[in-house]
Order: structure tokens, then C-alpha cells, then sequence
């Protein structure tokens, strides 16, 4: 039975999917959801788009409750929400400006402050997309443009694409407006600002405690939000940024007594987009302190989490020739790797996702590459390299992870032993799909004590196994080996789980 949210994630999956065959077939032009595009599209992705013109065709301005009220504004009682995808998985609800009473909005700005030329930034893009952009841009900008004409049928609808357009587009109407108004230029005032003050804070010692060099706070920009409530905000509005362009960055919140920093205290990361624009920060606590270690910014127009890689941007030359890259959890890990030599991406504790690993592809030569996984060496961090395996299943280059010492990450085996310990430890490699299919075999077959439970796990096996067909006559042999199962039954299970229909998985990175 699947749960009440299961089955309204079904419903709304369906909805979405609906939509595309009607895009795609030519029931409705592509046309229609830019248009819609030009509504929703830089609050929300390509799926939600589509799931608000199908609740609410009226829809003009879409926001979450707390959006609504931080810009003064309160949803009448009993409105019924548009049910939308949340940034970090789930569903939840947003609603329309109709639905809510309050404050006049401000006008949004027009128009960009200075000549801007996108075309060198579509020019990669397949004609239908860059015209897709443009359309976007130019609509955001207030210029009222006249739709491009497309083919009848959108082949290239769906979520690869349509988040592809509206990434793209998001980015080059910030730098259209120019930094005084746009979010990048709001994101580069608060990342000097966290710069200027992270000298006489507690960040440098710190970090020479952990074994990072001076050079190396310089060379990736670390700072500190100081701990007072308004100090980033006051600064920002001296600059003539005002409160709700502040809250909408993700720098501050709307409480009850006021705009507050969102970022306290806090050795300061920028997270990048791939071309280097600061899309959000990621804060470390000081030790002993109250709160989550790691604190994200919220969800804005440049920072969906589930999107970015921490030291992508940094990498990039090194991937870029050739460089296999490291996947660790943190940003001090991604440090430590990078000072060990090599080239380091962090996914900032979540699982890895389909769109990072699209990011990394478009980077990185992942065919020839491959990717190390390098997560910590405890329960969580041996659970997160299994969850990597349902994405990193398709990366057509050897996937591996390293077994870490128990209960230590690299940033630990920098400040114990140095840049060499990280080496060594990076040195000690297995294959993934190793540690993914002994995971399934303890999960299903328990102490495969019964011909059941060894039944059991090799079926759970061969669904990991059917994942990586390159690689299945090994895991055949490791899977017979491991359970006392015979090999030819072995086999009979992986060609009865290569009929299965799989469910869709992330996009397949480039290279």
C-alpha cells in the first residue's frame, strides 16, 4: 500500500508526465509553457510549472506561505494550496497572490542596467533551447518579446531540458539587470563582506588548528558572518539593497520582530554555479556551539542545493584536464582532498543527485574518469556511498569508493596526519558496486540462515547488479560466493531483473 504521500507524489507525477505527452504530441505548443515559464519559472522548476497551470490556469505570482508573509502579505483562511514539488524532495504547498490579502507588492524592476549580449552564452545550446532562453530573458526583462516559432511537436520536452532553459535563464537575467539589482550582485556584496571580516574573527585559527595553511582561506575565500542579528543586513542596506531583496537572497529571514541575518557566527563557504556566480553560502558553526554544524541558505532564484557541487567551480581547470573527481561530504573534506592533490567535489550532506551529477558531466570527461566516492568512514557516511550507487550506477567510467578509517572524513585525516594521510586513504579503493551489492544481500537476507533469506538477497542483488550490466558476470560470481546460492540460479534472477521495468533515473552525464 503506498502511503498518503506516495500517492499524491503518484498523482502529481502523473499530472506532470500528462503534461509533457501534450507538449511533446502537439496538443499544446511549446510556446504554452514558456508562457507560463515567464509566471513561475525563476521561483520554480520545470515540474512545478507544469503542476501550477494545471491547479491553478489563473496564476500569476505563486509563493510559499512563509514567502508571502515575509513580503507582508497573509493567506486567507481556508485557501486551498497548490500542491508543487519542495526543493529538497516531498510535496508542499504554495499559493497564488489571489489568494492572499495584505501589503501592495513593490513593483519588480525593468529593464537591464547596462548593454548585455546573451548569445555568446546560448550559443552551445540546440537552436529550440537558446530560442527558449532568449524568450525567457527578454520576458523577465519586461521587453515583451514575440514568442520564437517551434515545431508543432516539443520532442525535447521534459525536465532535462526545460531545467536546463530556466538554470540558464535565471543566470543571465541576473547579470542582465547588473549587480546593483540583481541577486549576483547582492550574493558578491555579502561574500566581501564575510571576507573583510574574517580576520580578526576565530575562522583563521581555526583552520590552522585543523592543518589548512593561510594560503588556503585566501585562495578559496573563506569568511565569517559575525554573530550579531542585523550586521549583514545593515550592511547590505547601507549598499541600498532593500529588505525584501535581502530575505529573497537567502541572507536574511522575516521574523516576528523583524529581518534577521540568517548566517551568525559562522565560518563562511560561497557555493558556486559551475561558470563561478556565488549562488548561495554554506556557514560552519564554531565548535561547542548551539545549532546544526553546517547551515544552508534557503531556497532562492540562484540557489537550489539539490543543484550545485561545492568546489565544482573550483576544480573545473583540473577536471577539466583530465583530473578524476573526488566526491566527499563536506567542504573542509573537499579542502583536504584538493591540498592531497586532488580534484574534490562535496555535496554538502545530501545524497548525490541527478542534477549534480549532470553538473559534474558537463565538467569532467566521467567516460574516461570515472568517480572516486570518498564519504565518511562511519554508518552514515557507508550509507550515503550506497545511496551515491543508484546515481552513479549509470556514469559510464569506474566508479569506486575508499574505506576511511572508522568515524573519520578527510578533513580529519588532514589534521592528524597530514596531506600524505589523505593520500593513503585515497590510495585504498574498491569498487562501489561492491559495497552496493553486499548492502542489499545483508539488508534482505538477514543471516542467510534459510534457502528464504538467501533467495532473498540474491533477488535484492541482481536488482543492484542489473544496474551496471559491464559489471554483472562479477558481481554474478561474488553474489553466488556470498550467499551459497549455485551461480547458474544466480544468473536466472539477473536476466529475470534486466526484464524488470526500472524506474526513471537521473539523466546520464554527458561524456
Amino acid at each position: 500500500m503506498l502511503s498518503g504521500l506516495d500517492g499524491e507524489e503518484r498523482v502529481l507525477r502523473g499530472i506532470a508526465s500528462r503534461e509533457t505527452a501534450r507538449l511533446r504530441d502537439g496538443t499544446r505548443p511549446w510556446t504554452w509553457w514558456l508562457e507560463r515559464a515567464v509566471l513561475h519559472g525563476r521561483r520554480f522548476g520545470y515540474t512545478n510549472t507544469l503542476l501550477i497551470a494545471a491547479q491553478w490556469r489563473a496564476a500569476t505570482d505563486v509563493r510559499s506561505y512563509e514567502e508571502w508573509r515575509a513580503a507582508g502579505r497573509q493567506v486567507r483562511r481556508g485557501e486551498a494550496g497548490i500542491r508543487v514539488f519542495g526543493p529538497s524532495g516531498g510535496v508542499r504547498a504554495v499559493f497564488d497572490v489571489a489568494q492572499t490579502t495584505g501589503l501592495p507588492l513593490p513593483a519588480v524592476p525593468r529593464g537591464p542596467s547596462a548593454a548585455f549580449d546573451w548569445a555568446e552564452h546560448v550559443r552551445h545550446l540546440r537552436e529550440v533551447e537558446a530560442d527558449s532562453v532568449g524568450y525567457l530573458v527578454r520576458a523577465w526583462l519586461g521587453w515583451e518579446p514575440r514568442p520564437p516559432v517551434f515545431p508543432v511537436n516539443a520532442f525535447w520536452a521534459g525536465p532535462d531540458a526545460g531545467d536546463r532553459i530556466l538554470r540558464l535563464s535565471r543566470r543571465l537575467h541576473a547579470r542582465a539587470r547588473g549587480p546593483a539589482s540583481s541577486a549576483a550582485g547582492i550574493m558578491d556584496a555579502a561574500h566581501r563582506f564575510f571576507q573583510t571580516r574574517c580576520e580578526e574573527s576565530w575562522v583563521p585559527a581555526y583552520l590552522a588548528e585543523r592543518g589548512f595553511p593561510a594560503r588556503v582561506r585566501r585562495r578559496r575565500r573563506i569568511g565569517h558572518a559575525p554573530p550579531g542579528p542585523h550586521t549583514l543586513t545593515d550592511h547590505l542596506r547601507g549598499l541600498g539593497h532593500d529588505d525584501e531583496e535581502i530575505v529573497g537572497a537567502g541572507l536574511a529571514r522575516q521574523g516576528d520582530d523583524g529581518v534577521h541575518d540568517t548566517f551568525r557566527d559562522r565560518l563562511m563557504f560561497a557555493i558556486r554555479t559551475p561558470d563561478g556566480a556565488i549562488a548561495g553560502f554554506l556557514g560552519r558553526r564554531r565548535d561547542g556551539a548551539d545549532g546544526p554544524k553546517y547551515l544552508n541558505g534557503p531556497a532562492t532564484a540562484l540557489f537550489h542545493k539539490s543543484e550545485l557541487l561545492y568546489g565544482l567551480h573550483e576544480a573545473r581547470d583540473r577536471l577539466a584536464a583530465g583530473a578524476r573527481p573526488v566526491l566527499v561530504e563536506g567542504p573542509l573534506d573537499a579542502v583536504a582532498v584538493a591540498l592531497a592533490g586532488h580534484a574534490a567535489v562535496a555535496a554538502c550532506g545530501l545524497s548525490l543527485t541527478g542534477a549534480q551529477l549532470a553538473a559534474l558531466g558537463g565538467v569532467a570527461d566521467l567516460a574516461a574518469t570515472g568517480v572516486l566516492v570518498a564519504l565518511d568512514g562511519d554508518p552514515a557516511g557507508r550509507s550515503g556511498a550506497v545511496r551515491a550507487w543508484e546515481t552513479l550506477a549509470g556514469v559510464p567510467g569506474p566508479v569506486d569508493t575508499v574505506a576511511l578509517p572508522p568515524g573519520r572524513d578527510p578533513a580529519d585525516l588532514l589534521r592528524g596526519g597530514g596531506r600524505a594521510a589523505v593520500r593513503r586513504a585515497l590510495r585504498a579503493r574498491a569498487p562501489l558496486a561492491d559495497a552496493a551489492v553486499d548492502a542489499a544481500i545483508d539488508r534482505a537476507g538477514g543471516a542467510l540462515a534459510t534457502v528464504e533469506e538467501r533467495l532473498a538477497a540474491v533477488r535484492a542483488a541482481a536488482s543492484v547488479i542489473a544496474a551496471r550490466p559491464p559489471e554483472a558476470a562479477r558481481q554474478a560470481v561474488r553474489t553466488a560466493e556470498r550467499t551459497g546460492v549455485p551461480a547458474w540460479l544466480v544468473t536466472e534472477a539477473l536476466i529475470e531483473a534486466a526484464r524488470r521495468p526500472r524506474r526513471a533515473g537521473p539523466p546520464r552525464p554527458a561524456g
